[in-house]
C-alpha cells in the first residue's frame, strides 16, 4: 500500500523481502546511471506476526518496521535481527550483512540491532543511522509501549509547523506527559538542535522554572547574568524543541518564560503541557482527547468480536497493560461487554485505564466492571459540578486506596511527602513511627504499593538499584488524604523528611573532597527536588529555624559544585529570614558564613562583605574562636577581591594564628593557602612557597584531595610565575588524576586554566585555544566565578593568545571537557624535558 511518498509491502518469507529490495536498488541505480533522475530510497525489513484486517495490516511489528526503515538514509538498506536470523543461510551470493549494533529507534521501548545490507556495486557508505542516539535530546526510553494518538500526534505535528507555542490541556491521566516525550520523539530530525523536556512536576516555586529549564539544557550561572538571559542567549540561533512538562502550579513563571525564549529564539518551538493554558500570545491550546472507545452494546446485543474491539485505543490500552500484569490475559466473548464498560467508565483516560488493567491479577473483568459502577454511581449523586474524567480519576484512586490495608493507607499517604522518588531507606526513615508503622514494614509496603500500581519503580537509579515515585496526580490525591489526618501526624511526617535529608547532606559534606566525592554529588543530585522540599518545609515549621540553616550550610559546597550558587543563596536566604533565626546565635553566625561564601562565588563581594563581618561580630561576641577563625579566611578574600590588600593580609594572619591554636589541619592548610595567594598576588614567591608547601603536607595528612588539588595548582602558577614552566607540570599532572577521581568542576576549570597558560608559554597555540575553550564551557556549566588571583594570573597568557597568528589557533566546536581530560594527561606526559617559547620571568 501507499504510505504517502513510500510503499509498505508484506511478504511470506524474508528471502522474498530482500530480492525485491535489492531488485529495486539496482533498477534505480541503472536508471541513474542511464541518465535517469537519481532516486535515493531508504529500505527497512522486519519479521514478525500483525493483524491482518480490512486488506492491511496492524499492529506493533508493522510499526517496527516503519521506524527501522525511518532510520535509514536515501540508499541504504536495514533488516532486523529477526530478518537477518531468518536470512542467515540464504543470503545471495556477494550480499553480506554488516553488524551496525543496537539502535533506539523512535517511540520503540527497547533498542532493536540492525544490520545493513551490502551489495556491490550498490552503495554501501553511509553516515550515521538517523536514530535517537543521532539528535541530542533528553528523552528516556519509554517503560511501556505508546498506544494509539496516530492521527493526534500527526495533527500536533502539523500546528508545530504553523505555531511556536503549542499547548496540550487536559485533566489529570490524561496522557500529555507521554503523549508530548512520544511526539518529541518522532519529531527529532526536525530539530537540529535536539528535542529537550523540562519536568517541572516536582518544582514548587514558579521562579524556579528558569532553573528548571536551565538544568534539562546543561546551562549552568554565569556570574554577572541572569539565568533567564542566558537561556534566552542560548536559545537564540538554535533549531529546537522544548517540552514544559506539567505548568498547571506554576503558570505565571511557566509563562514568563515561555513568552521570554520565544522572543529571543525564532527558530524554537514550544510544547506545554497543563491543566491551564499559560496565556501567552500566540499560544494554541490543543484539548488532548481521550484514547478512542467502542460503542457500548445496546438492545442486549452482544459486545463486538476481539479483534474489532481492537481496532479502539482504549481498548488496545487496557489489553496491553492487563497482559503486562497478567501474561495470560485476553479478550474473549466472555469478558468483551465488562471490557467495554470499564473503558467507557474510565472515559477513555489512559491513566485510569492503567490502574484498572493493573487489577486483573486479582479480579475478573465483570467483577472490574461492577466495582466502578457502584463507585460512580455513589459519586454521580454528589459534587456534579467537578468534570467528569476528574471524577472518574478520582473514584478510580479512591477506589485503589480503599483496597489498601491499613498500614498500606498509612505509607501512601506519608509517601506524599517526597518530591521527585524516594530509596528505600529514606521511605523507612520518614515513613516509619514507633507505633503506627514500624520500620520493618515499610518494605513490604512498598511492594505491595508497587504491585497495585500505587507506586512506580524506577530500577538502576537507586544505591540498592531500584528508586521509586509516585505519579503526580496520585502524589496529590495522597497529599490530601495526609492532610486529612491530625495536623501533628501530618507535620510529624514533614519533620522526619527534613530530618533525613538534613542528615543525608550533612553526611555528604564530610564526604565532599575526599576521594567519594563523585559518589556523593551523584546522590545529592538525586535528591535534589526532595532537598529543596525539606528546605521550603523548615521555612514554614515554626520549629524549622534551626534544622533549616544546619541543611542549607550543609548544602554550600553541593550546590558549589554543581554550579547552581544561586540556588544555595536562595536556600540559605530563605533559612536566615526565618523568625527563629534572627538572635545573634552561633546557629545565625553559620549561616551569614554560608552565605558569604556563595556571594564570593558569585562574585557578589560587596554581599558578601555584610554577611562576613555580620558573622565575625556575632562569633566575636560569643567568644566563639573556631567560627571566628572560619569566616576570617573568606573574609580576607573579600576584601582582597575589593582592593583592601592591608585588611585582606590582617584578616589571613589572624586566621592562620587562630587555627595553629586550635589545632585544626584542615583549616590551617585553607588559611596557609589564602596568605600564601596574598603573597603571590604582591609578588612574593618567596613568602607564598613555603606556606603552600605546609599547607600541602597537612592537606595530604588529611586526605582531603580537594586541598591537595588545588595546593598543588597554586604551587604550579608559582613556578610559572617565576618562568619555571618544568617546575609546574608534575603538580599540574598529580592535580589533574585528583580532578578526575573527584569529579570536581571548579577543580576542572582551575586545571584547564593552567594548562592553557602552560600551553601559551610553549608557543603551543593549538593546544592552548582548545584548553581555554574547554576552561569556558566548564565556566557557562557551572557559573563559576574564578577569584581575583586566578583572574589577573591568567589574563596576561590569554592575552599572548589573543595576539598569536589566527591560523594557529585551531578551534574545536563545542569540546567535551570531561572527555578531555585524558586528552590532556597524554599531552602533558609527552612534553619535553625543556619546554621551548616564551623565556622572560613574569
Amino acid at each position: 500500500k501507499s504510505t504517502g511518498d513510500g510503499i509498505h509491502a508484506a511478504f511470506a518469507e524474508a528471502g522474498q523481502a530482500l530480492a525485491a529490495m535489492l531488485q529495486l536498488q539496482q533498477a534505480l541505480a541503472d536508471a541513474a546511471a542511464a541518465g535517469g533522475l537519481p532516486l535515493a530510497v531508504r529500505c527497512g525489513l522486519h519479521a514478525g506476526t500483525s493483524q491482518a484486517r480490512d486488506r492491511d495490516y496492524f499492529g506493533p511489528e508493522v510499526n517496527r518496521a516503519a521506524r527501522i526503515m525511518a532510520a535509514a538514509h536515501g540508499g541504504q538498506m536495514l533488516v532486523s535481527q529477526a530478518v537477518a536470523d531468518q536470512l542467515a543461510s540464504q543470503l545471495p551470493a556477494g550480499v553480506t550483512l554488516r553488524d551496525l549494533g543496537a539502535v533506539r529507534l523512535k517511540d520503540l521501548p527497547r533498542p532493536e540491532r540492525l544490520w545493513q545490507v551490502v551489495a556491490p556495486p550498490l552503495r554501501s557508505e553511509f553516515p550515521a543511522l538517523r536514530s535517537l542516539q543521532a539528535t541530542p535530546h533528553n528523552l528516556s526510553a519509554p517503560l511501556n509501549r505508546f498506544i494509539g494518538r496516530e492521527a493526534v500526534q500527526a495533527e500536533l505535528a502539523a500546528l508545530l509547523q504553523q505555531h511556536r507555542l503549542v499547548t496540550l490541556l487536559g485533566t489529570g491521566g490524561i496522557g500529555k506527559s507521554r503523549l508530548s516525550v512520544q511526539l518529541g520523539a518522532t519529531l527529532l530530525d526536525r530539530f537540529a538542535d535536539g528535542v529537550w523536556l523540562v519536568e517541572l512536576a516536582s518544582v514548587a516555586d514558579p521562579d524556579r522554572v528558569p532553573q528548571a529549564v536551565a538544568a534539562a539544557l546543561g546551562l549552568r550561572e554565569q556570574p554577572g547574568q541572569a539565568l533567564a538571559d542566558a537561556l534566552r542567549a542560548f536559545v537564540a540561533d538554535r533549531q529546537l524543541l522544548l517540552i514544559l512538562d506539567n505548568c498547571e502550579h506554576l503558570l505565571a513563571g511557566a509563562a514568563a518564560l515561555a513568552k521570554a525564549l520565544l522572543q529571543a529564539g525564532p527558530q524554537l518551538r514550544l510544547l506545554a503541557t497543563s491543566r491551564e493554558v499559560l496565556r501567552v500570545a500566540g499560544e494554541l491550546a490543543y484539548p488532548v482527547p481521550a484514547l478512542t472507545l467502542p460503542a457500548l452494546p445496546r438492545d442486549g446485543r452482544p459486545a463486538p468480536a476481539p479483534d474489532e474491539l481492537l481496532q479502539h485505543e482504549a481498548v488496545r490500552m487496557f489489553a496491553d497493560r492487563a497482559a503486562s500484569a497478567l501474561p495470560a490475559f485476553r479478550i474473549d466473548a466472555d469478558n468483551a461487554a465488562a471490557l467495554v464498560e470499564i473503558c467507557h467508565r474510565l472515559d477513555g483516560i489512559p491513566l485510569a485505564l492503567e490502574l484498572a488493567a493493573a487489577r486483573v491479577r486479582t479480579l475478573p473483568l465483570p467483577a472490574i466492571a461492577e466495582r466502578l459502577r457502584r463507585s460512580f454511581q455513589l459519586l454521580s449523586t454528589r459534587d456534579a459540578t467537578v468534570a467528569p474524567r476528574q471524577r472518574t480519576l478520582q473514584v478510580l484512586i479512591d477506589w485503589s486506596h480503599d483496597l489498601l490495608g491499613p498500614d498500606e493507607r498509612r505509607l501512601f499517604r506519608r509517601l506524599a511527602v517526597f518530591a521527585g522518588g524516594w530509596t528505600v531507606d529514606a521511605a523507612e526513615a520518614v515513613c516509619a513511627d514507633d507505633t503506627a508503622l514500624p520500620a520493618d514494614a515499610v518494605l513490604d509496603g512498598l511492594s505491595q504499593l508497587v504491585e497495585k500500581s500505587l507506586v512506580i519503580t524506577v530500577p538502576g537509579a537507586g544505591a540498592d538499584g531500584h528508586r521509586y515515585r509516585l505519579l503526580e496526580t496520585v502524589r496529590l490525591y495522597a497529599a490530601v488524604r495526609l492532610a486529612d489526618v491530625d495536623e501533628s501526624a501530618e507535620a510529624a511526617v514533614h519533620d522526619r523528611h527534613l530530618a533525613f535529608y538534613g542528615g543525608l547532606a550533612e553526611a555528604a559534606r564530610a564526604h565532599l573532597g575526599g576521594p567519594d566525592q563523585a559518589a556523593w554529588l551523584a546522590r545529592l543530585d538525586a535528591e535534589r527536588d526532595n532537598l529543596l522540599a525539606a528546605q521550603a518545609h523548615a521555612a514554614q515549621s515554626p520549629d524549622g529555624a534551626e534544622p533549616g540553616l544546619r541543611l542549607a550550610g550543609a548544602l554550600r559546597t553541593y550546590w558549589i559544585n554543581r554550579g547552581l550558587p544561586t540556588l544555595g543563596l536562595a536556600g540559605q536566604r530563605g533559612a536566615l529570614a526565618h523568625p527563629a533565626a534572627q538572635a545573634g546565635d552561633l546557629a545565625r553566625a553559620r549561616g551569614l558564613f554560608h552565605a558569604g561564601q556563595l556571594c564570593i562565588c558569585l562574585g557578589r563581594h560587596a554581599e558578601a562583605r555584610e554577611d562576613l563581618e555580620a558573622c565575625v561580630a556575632i562569633v566575636r561576641a560569643l567568644g566563639e574562636a573556631a567560627p571566628m577563625a572560619a569566616a576570617l579566611q573568606p573574609l580576607g578574600t573579600v576584601y582582597a577581591a575589593l582592593g583592601d590588600a592591608a585588611r585582606a593580609r590582617g584578616c589571613f594572619e589572624e586566621a592562620v594564628a587562630a587555627e595553629r591554636r586550635l589545632g585544626r589541619p584542615r583549616q590551617l592548610a585553607a588559611a596557609l593557602v589564602a596568605l600564601a595567594l596574598w603573597f603571590a598576588q604582591q609578588q612574593q614567591a618567596d613568602a607564598a612557597e613555603p606556606l603552600y608547601l605546609e599547607a600541602l603536607a597537612l592537606a595530604r595528612e588529611q586526605g582531603d584531595d580537594d586541598a591537595v588539588a588545588t595546593t598543588l595548582l597554586n604551587l604550579a602558577m608559582l613556578a610559572m610565575a617565576r618562568g619555571q614552566w618544568q617546575a609546574a607540570v608534575p603538580g599540574l599532572l598529580e592535580a589533574l588524576a585528583l580532578t578526575q577521581r573527584a569529579g570536581s568542576l571548579p577543580l576542572m576549570l582551575s586545571v584547564f586554566d593552567l594548562a592553557c597558560s602552560l600551553a601559551v608559554a610553549r608557543q603551543d597555540w593549538a593546544h592552548a585555544t582548545l584548553w581555554r575553550q574547554a576552561a569556558e564551557v566548564v565556566c557557562q556549566r557551572t557559573g563559576l566565578h574564578r577569584e581575583a588571583a586566578d583572574a589577573a594570573f591568567l589574563a596576561p597568557w590569554l592575552g599572548l593568545l589573543r595576539a598569536a597568528p589566527p591560523a594557529l589557533q585551531t578551534a574545536t566546536d563545542d569540546p567535551d571537557p570531561q572527555a578531555l581530560l585524558s586528552h590532556l594527561q597524554q599531552w602533558l606526559g609527552a612534553l619535553p624535558a625543556q619546554p621551548p617559547g616564551l623565556n622572560q620571568n613574569r
